[in-house]
């Protein structure tokens, strides 16, 4: 007699084909935005990265996780080599992301010129769709784009033509990976107390000593290294920003020592290592005494990544569960059916839209910026709510995941279903380029010091036509005055949580052009900013319950 019985089954567990075909509110997003052009030329790059993250870059995404990189110190011969030995399958993963152009495309004059001020928004949903099946490598394809973002914005002419080429290669032979190494035992989030320093030999390069204690991509072959210039001063102002390459021209490594890779939680395909620079090489970018400021350029792109990360995180755990939720069985009828399973989905999909109407506000900011044709608004939006992005969405991430795990149950909780890795990798998404509090407080700061309130209210002012937002933004407004005197405060954070939702449900309304954006939009106001939302029995359930069917995007038959 079998253990379980015929209702309470796995039944025709549906496959996803493409994530991008799948998808109708990504490509919705991308039609509102981008030109004609440049959709047409974005198309058949987000349907091949579509394909492929339903099919094999899932299947490598999991032998990598599986068959994490080993370290070799030494060579038989004794000799120091610090050789990481990759599983077959992320090597697959990397031929075909770089392949794919998801770095090299956006570096790209003619490219550059066909999406214009939608350049942000095609490279990031490429890697919104290659995130949903791989997180792991997401991360050296962050720290390469940003690495070559610190090139070319800072550099020589000499330095881009010697660095660009490889790091916007689109094979390997000829790819340097990026990376940044910042962390050390004294300064993860202080980044005021590294103690690297850099000593100028007698020509133009600076030999850096000490140890960086948590290095991502830890096999990268050229680095952004912050490090204490010889008389700066303390703090950040005394960092200078250097180039270091892994290798020397002679192929042998530049005085440095992996000393160990991390044992991770999460995204073990990708090595994460302490590094220890003894006398490495390295060349400075910019100027010495800013930087701190030019790193900030390439953590921010880093956040945006970070952000993008979480919410293919979440976009693959609700894809999984609405799949899982037709297929399983219990108690004679399907999940799909019980109103408490349904909720859980709508709460899902409306935070991931509410998400996603932020982000593509900002990559649309950002591709302006790099245009110099970005309104003095838009860069406020950037300044405060890049941070405050990276805040929510990573999260949102843990909590979507850990509900994906729920749904699925015992299912869930063993490494043979998705739903485990999902978790383990989200869990990193709030602590990579600055925790929930460091970004808190660096929101405050972007307000205290360049008045970016001014952009979130002019905004919120023009959205205040639903009499539940105009009432939140007055407190918003008045819980601010108290708040900068003292942005330590505990309740710092509930603030910022307040002015993301806000500003989310100001472009929901502002997209809301059909009826399901009217639902989505009303659903997110009832949610978090209506009179009965504490209530037993909220009007915005009954609502979700009634226009489920169209809230989640698919059919209920």
């Amino acid at each position: 007699m079998p253990l379980t019985s015929p209702d309470q089954t796995v039944r025709n567990l549906p496959k996803a084909e493409n994530r991008f075909h799948d998808d109708p509110t990504l490509l919705r997003l991308l039609t509102d935005h981008l030109s004609p052009s440049a959709m047409q030329w974005a198309r058949p790059v987000l349907e091949r990265m579509g394909r492929a993250s339903a099919e094999e870059l899932d299947e490598w995404a999991t032998l990598a996780d599986k068959n994490p990189p080993r370290l070799e110190t030494r060579d038989r011969l004794g000799q120091r080599v610090d050789h990481l030995d990759f599983h077959p399958a992320y090597r697959k993963l990397q031929q075909f992301a770089y392949g794919e152009g998801i770095v090299s495309h956006y570096y790209d004059p003619d490219v550059r010129k066909q999406l214009g001020a939608g350049l942000e928004m095609v490279k990031f949903a490429q890697g919104y769709l290659f995130a949903q099946a791989e997180q792991g490598l997401y991360c050296p394809i962050c720290m390469t784009d940003g690495t070559a973002y610190l090139i070319e914005k800072y550099g020589t002419t000499d330095q881009k033509e010697r660095f660009l080429p490889h790091l916007a290669s689109a094979t390997l032979e000829n790819l340097w990976e990026g990376g940044m190494f910042l962390t050390e035992k004294a300064g993860g989030s202080d980044v005021g107390a590294i103690e690297t320093v850099a000593r100028p030999t007698d020509g133009e390069l600076h030999r850096l000593y000490g140890e960086k204690w948590f290095c991502s991509n830890a096999s990268a072959e050229l680095v952004m290294v912050l490090a204490r210039t010889e008389r700066g001063p303390t703090g950040t102002a005394g960092l200078g920003l250097f180039a270091m390459r892994r290798h020397q021209n002679n192929g042998q490594l530049n005085h440095l020592h992996l000393e160990r890779l991390k044992n991770k939680l999460g995204t073990r395909s990708m090595p994460t290592g302490e590094i220890l620079l003894k006398g490495s090489l390295a060349e400075p970018v910019g100027s010495l005494s800013k930087g701190f400021v030019q790193m900030t350029d390439m953590l921010n792109l880093s956040r945006l990544y970070n952000a993008t990360a979480s919410l293919a995180i979440m976009r693959r755990v609700i894809s999984e569960c609405l799949g899982y939720a037709r297929a399983r069985h219990t108690f004679g009828r399907s999940l799909w059916t019980y109103p408490m399973v349904r909720q859980t989905l709508v709460d899902l999909t409306v935070d991931l839209e509410a998400s996603l109407q932020l982000l593509f506000h900002l990559y649309r900011c950002r591709g302006l910026s790099h245009l110099q044709s970005a309104s003095e608004e838009e860069m406020q939006h950037l300044r405060m709510f890049v941070p405050l992005a990276k805040l929510s969405t990573g999260r949102l991430a843990v909590k979507a995941a850990s509900e994906g795990v729920e749904l699925h149950g015992g299912n869930g909780y063993v490494e043979d279903w998705p739903m485990a890795r999902l978790l383990r990798d989200a869990q990193v998404l709030p602590i990579w380029e600055g925790t929930t509090n460091i970004l808190a407080l660096d929101t405050l700061r972007s307000i205290r010091k360049e008045g970016c309130e001014v952009a979130l209210f002019a905004f919120l002012d023009r959205h205040d036509q639903d009499p539940r937002l105009k009432h939140a933004a007055r407190h918003l407004r008045d819980d601010l005055r108290y708040l900068l005197k003292d942005p330590s405060h505990p309740f710092t954070l509930r603030w910022c949580w307040q002015a993301v939702r806000l500003f989310q449900a100001g472009l929901l309304i502002q997209a809301a052009q059909d009826e399901r954006g009217q639902l989505l939009a009303e659903q997110y106001l009832a949610r978090y900013f209506g009179s009965d939302r504490d209530d037993l029995r909220p009007s915005y359930i009954e609502h979700a319950q009634k226009h489920f069917a169209l809230l989640i995007g698919r059919d209920t038959a």
